[in-house]
């Protein structure tokens, strides 16, 4: 009997080959499995989001009460810096990303080696409102002439101490900004009022041995170490003082020559009187201790090390900012999720320590606000995929001065506006939007420059060393996956306080 044949073969045979499915699922440049790298992604989101640790934020919580009770006794001291402010806190210090200061000197900071977790705390000197200010939006930086009262505290004589040359005629053109009522900030607004510092009349020691307070050289690495075993090394190791002195010089008799408020002066004054408080501090059991102080370019980073075991450094990078109220002409005001609310409808000068700036006076234009409630919008996945290429460019980007990390959060905004929401929003595309992103970094960086979200007519460079860090990305983006599992289980070690977090690499 002969046997019935479908096609060529006898029925009784293998069955004929599934059709081909075309692969989707793996990184053309890598060979790396994209679900594989999905899954890395959402691990090391577990390992750092320290909201679902066995305790919920207490180690956060108390540093925060710490430093808003110490920028209290600051007020103490000198009361220009307000009592109760609207303080602003992003998650992530300066050299992840959180702000754009240009192309400064950020310090010998790295996490994992020098610190745990790091955040940054903007804290307003004063609030503009409606004022008139020189705005070139194609630099991004601003000339703040101080009016004679504010909200009827005569601020020029207040702040003359920190006032600069009078702007050059016909530096820049004037424009007002639209005035509108004061924003609040629901998240930041804070009552200073804690018990967690207790200041001393004469200064005491916060280890046992003496507080070691010096200051370089070079204004730009002011240095107190309290009491910490292994100090973080500085560019400039010739102390030459040892006690903390100002360094803001001293006004001009013919005061109204000097219109203009000085950011690097400003930063000056503020180091001098954190580090003057910080001397007068005595430990109290149960709460973070002060061990780490410096200045660098327009802000002052700070280590605090937690009371309870696993021990964790955290890192404040703490700004000096005007608030101003309004927005300023020219500058976008609607995003990819719709226009924003009106109480973000205000923005910061930062003391920016960048090469660029026109005048030596010039504040640079800051939408942290904005850029916080953008961050409120992102889809999950997205974000996980941000926080991952994040971490993976994080030991790349260690103690230079690359913009690198900023690059990649102004990156996130424009791929928002690009993609549909419904692909970012899908949990196992998160895999191909980091790689995504590190490739839109790579562009970048041999490009030069990347518009600003917000400022249409400005570009953001890459700044010095771009094409030694497009070097390094190409060499990381060759293997992925093995650079994601060393993020997990730096992570992981982080997490437990396994010694990775130290001053200058020792064990805290």
């Amino acid at each position: 009997m002969a046997s019935v044949v479908w096609g060529s073969a006898p029925w009784w045979g293998p069955p004929p080959p599934a059709p081909a499915r075309p692969l989707t699922d793996i990184d053309f440049c890598s060979g790396a499995q994209l679900q594989e790298l999905t899954q890395l992604i959402q691990e090391l989101g577990v390992q750092e989001s320290w909201s679902d640790g066995p305790k919920p934020g207490a180690d956060l919580l108390r540093a925060k009460d710490f430093v808003f009770s110490f920028l209290g006794l600051v007020h103490r001291r000198d009361p220009r810096l307000p009592p109760q402010a609207e303080l602003l806190l992003l998650r992530g210090g300066i050299r992840e990303g959180s702000l754009d200061l240009g192309h400064a000197p950020l310090g010998p900071y790295a996490r994992g080696p020098h610190y745990d977790a790091g955040f940054t705390l903007l804290v307003p000197l004063f609030s503009l409102d409606g004022t008139e200010l020189q705005l070139d939006l194609e630099s991004g930086y601003t000339q703040v002439r101080l009016p004679e009262l504010v909200c009827g505290t005569p601020i020029r004589e207040m702040w003359q101490d920190c006032l600069g040359p009078p702007v050059p005629g016909g530096c820049d053109s004037i424009h007002r900004t639209e005035s509108k009522e004061s924003p609040k900030e629901s998240q930041s607004s804070v009552d200073q009022r804690h018990s967690h510092v207790t200041e001393h009349e004469a200064p005491v020691s916060l280890e046992k041995s003496p507080s070691d307070v010096s200051a370089s050289e070079s204004p730009q690495h002011d240095v107190i170490d309290l009491g910490s075993t292994a100090p973080l090394k500085t560019p400039s190791s010739d102390v030459t003082k040892a006690a903390v002195e100002s360094p803001v010089p001293k006004p001009s008799d013919a005061r109204d020559a000097w219109p203009t408020l000085c950011p690097s002066q400003v930063a000056a004054w503020f180091f001098a009187t954190l580090a003057a408080v910080a001397e007068s501090l005595i430990p109290v059991p149960g709460a973070p201790r002060l061990v780490h102080a410096a200045r660098h370019a327009g802000f002052t980073t700070i280590l605090l090390a937690t009371p309870e075991p696993p021990r964790r450094l955290l890192l404040f990078d703490l700004i000096p900012v005007v608030s101003v109220a309004g927005w300023p002409e020219g500058a976008r005001s609607h995003s990819w999720a719709g226009p924003l609310a009106s109480e973000s409808a205000s923005f910061y000068l930062v003391p920016g320590g960048g090469t660029e700036r026109p005048c030596a006076s010039a504040w640079q234009l800051c939408f942290a606000r904005q850029e916080l409630a953008l961050k409120a919008r992102i889809p999950a996945p997205l974000l996980q995929a941000h926080a991952a290429a994040q971490a993976l460019l994080r030991p790349l980007v260690a103690g230079t001065r690359a913009a690198a990390p900023y690059l990649l959060r102004t990156l996130l905004y424009w791929a928002c506006e690009r993609l549909p929401a419904l692909y970012l929003a899908r949990p196992e595309n998160a895999g191909a939007c980091c790689l995504g992103l590190l490739d839109e970094l790579g562009r970048v960086l041999e490009a030069g420059t990347l518009p600003h979200y917000f400022l249409s007519s400005r570009e953001l460079r890459t700044g010095d060393g771009s094409a030694a860090l497009l070097g390094a990305l190409a060499r990381l983006r060759g293997d992925p996956t093995r650079a994601l599992r060393a993020a997990v289980e730096e992570a992981k070690v982080a997490r437990k306080g396994g010694g990775l977090a130290g001053v200058g690499g020792g064990v805290h």
